[in-house]
């Protein structure tokens, strides 16, 4: 804990062994983060086309009705409920409790450790609050928004597609930043002799 009260920028002065077990966290997260994007424009359709149909439930798309038959067979009147037949019935509450219980362990996990490599980075104070604060509400809000959209209501598209723009803003740059800082040439004013680094 001590290279968190030293001066910022520390991170390209950690151990070689360090670095790389930061990377491979940083990189799984990159890959990670652009399988939730996948799994999300699978699930929901990039443009949340499908939010309601995939949380609250909604109505098909039903086949138009058939002409009368040229012959003159009679013409089939349905009554209006049978409009229900063709609905999709919203996500069970079993399934929402598991999805945001998995979610609730891993996710904070996720972000501690991000935080952790982004406050040992060049970025001022106030932008390792702004985006630290950033990143913990907008993965709040988007373990929060499945269940705005399950209830039907006309803000769920809104919730869900600003809480997950906002967190992947986050968590990428939460991600990019150290893993620049690790790996790009230092300076030539800022380069430290390895005395100097024992010495640290």
């Amino acid at each position: 804990m001590k290279d968190f009260i030293r001066p910022r920028g520390r991170l390209r002065t950690l151990p070689l062994s360090a670095r790389l077990v930061y990377s491979v966290f940083a990189v799984f997260t990159l890959i990670g983060l652009a399988f939730t994007a996948w799994l999300g424009a699978d699930m929901v359709g990039a443009d949340l086309s499908e939010l309601d149909a995939y949380y609250a439930g909604a109505p098909e798309a039903r086949p138009a009705p058939l002409p009368p038959d040229a012959t003159g067979g009679p013409a089939l009147e349905l009554p209006p409920e049978a409009d229900v037949l063709g609905a999709s019935a919203p996500m069970p509450l079993r399934k929402l409790l598991e999805v945001t219980h998995f979610h609730l362990f891993s996710m904070p996990v996720y972000l501690l450790i991000l935080s952790h490599l982004f406050m040992l980075s060049r970025a001022g104070e106030r932008a390792k609050l702004f985006w630290i604060v950033l990143g913990t509400v907008s993965v709040a809000a988007h373990m929060a928004a499945p269940w705005i959209a399950r209830s039907g209501t006309a803000s769920a598209g809104l919730a869900y597609g600003a809480s997950g723009a906002s967190m992947m803003v986050a968590l990428l740059v939460l991600t990019v930043v150290p893993l620049w800082e690790m790996w790009a040439p230092l300076p030539s004013g800022e380069r430290a002799s390895p005395s100097a680094s024992a010495s640290e």
